[in-house]
């Protein structure tokens, strides 16, 4: 094989493990966001409709949520994210109210795809 053929290939793969690594990223930022999502869901839920959740209960919709990003979320990221959702919809709810078009997204999450759990 040349040189230039060689140099061709090498620079061929570094562009497209470049473009993966971008990839990956993005993926697991989408599933950090909706991870996120999800309870924030929860915590507006709680904060705006009364809702409470049993251990059982908890347990059911941890098992769905994680599903839904196929467990590629580490114990320890998911604990940050948790404790990040629980903030900042207590913060939303606050300055915006229950009623607002942010909260009422997210009560809509809830009671779609979790209420039923």
């Amino acid at each position: 094989m040349s040189k230039s053929i060689v140099t061709r290939l090498a620079a061929a793969a570094l562009v497209a493990g470049s473009v993966l690594g971008t990839a990956g990223f993005a993926a697991a930022q989408d599933m950090n966001a909706m991870y996120s999502q999800y309870h924030q869901a929860i915590r507006a839920a709680i904060a705006c409709e009364g809702v409470s959740m049993d251990p059982a209960t908890w347990s059911k919709v941890s098992t769905y949520i994680d599903q839904k990003i196929n467990y590629e979320i580490p114990a320890g990221e998911r604990l940050t994210l948790i404790e990040a959702a629980k903030t900042d919809t207590r913060v939303l709810v606050e300055k915006k109210g229950c009623e607002s078009e942010d909260v009422a997204a997210l009560l809509s999450l809830y009671n779609s795809e979790l209420a039923s759990l």
